[in-house]
């Protein structure tokens, strides 16, 4: 008598189990090779940052500033013509304020400032205090410690503060009826780094609430070319300021303007020699005061 082949039914139910085992041991592999992808484009996106800052540095013999007055265009704008986006560059005025520049054009965000570890519905802004929506962006330059917080000095345009990319000087961007006099001028070049170029952040990932996404208003998720909204494009960190290690924190970046990334664990930074380096969350809030001063006279190796 012939019999039939087949499975039982508990042979099918082996297999099946054996499958779902071995699949939930690749997801989570897949998942990290897709993640350690995103955090090296992550990484190129910062190194293309710095060498444009370095070669507008060595054009200028200063960084741009974040902003050159309140309300005019940031230090992503002056890059542009460093990361191969002279056309939208000649399309802004670096005369006027954000306020006044083209709609159309300020809605397209700049790819080198998106991480894509943190996508969004929209590359573009859903509210801003004044002016037209607009491109946003996930890192922000170096303003400081959390020494000149307290009064929003880190913002401001006549205080001595200890970072990279502060507000212009109004001695030196002068605003005569609402136009920005003569070509933007920042506060500092190589020589100012007197903590040496790889012992200070440049520029960082920055921290943003899912509260807060796509919002500025101070929830620093605002279009990253208006000079507006500072916690936009700048960050501190120190003492009581170190580096965010969930983005569920119930705070905005108006009252928390820190350091911050879609990465598990990891923030990516461009320092000043033009050197990546992804910095653990858990790094000690002393370290990152003095990554972010770049004249506290210590010196932090990150190698």
């Amino acid at each position: 008598m012939s019999r039939k082949k087949g499975f039982t039914l508990v042979e099918l139910l082996v297999v099946i189990s054996i499958i779902g085992i071995l699949m939930g041991m690749l997801l989570p592999a897949v998942q990290m090779v897709r993640e350690a992808a995103r955090r090296t484009h992550c990484a190129n996106n910062l190194k293309n940052i710095g060498l444009a800052i370095h070669n507008y540095e060595g054009s200028r013999q200063l960084y741009p500033p974040s902003r050159a007055a309140d309300g005019f265009l940031t230090w992503p704008v002056n890059l542009m013509p460093y990361v191969e986006m002279n056309n939208m560059y000649a399309k802004l005025d670096l005369n006027k304020r954000y306020m006044e520049q083209d709609p159309v054009i300020v809605r397209k965000p700049m790819e080198v400032m998106l991480c894509p570890s943190r996508p969004r519905s929209q590359n573009f802004s859903k509210f801003e205090t004044r002016g037209p929506l607009g491109g946003i962006g996930d890192y922000a330059g170096n303003a400081g410690t959390e020494r000149f917080f307290i009064n929003d000095l880190w913002a401001l345009f006549e205080e001595p503060v200890d970072g990279v990319f502060n507000s212009g000087l109004t001695k030196d961007n002068q605003v005569v009826n609402g136009m920005l006099v003569g070509p933007e001028k920042g506060r500092y070049g190589h020589s100012s780094m007197s903590d040496g170029l790889s012992n200070t952040i440049f520029v960082g990932e920055k921290y943003v609430s899912t509260y807060g996404e796509l919002d500025s208003h101070g929830w620093g998720d605002g279009c990253t070319y208006n000079g507006d909204e500072p916690e936009t494009f700048m960050r501190i960190g120190g003492y009581g300021m170190g580096l965010a290690s969930s983005r569920t924190l119930d705070v905005s970046p108006g009252q928390y303007p820190v350091f911050g990334s879609g990465h598990p664990q990891v923030v990516n930074f461009v320092m000043g020699d033009g050197s990546v380096h992804a910095v653990a969350t858990a790094t000690d809030e002393e370290t990152i005061h003095r990554l972010c001063s770049r004249d506290d006279g210590s010196h932090v190796s990150l190698d």
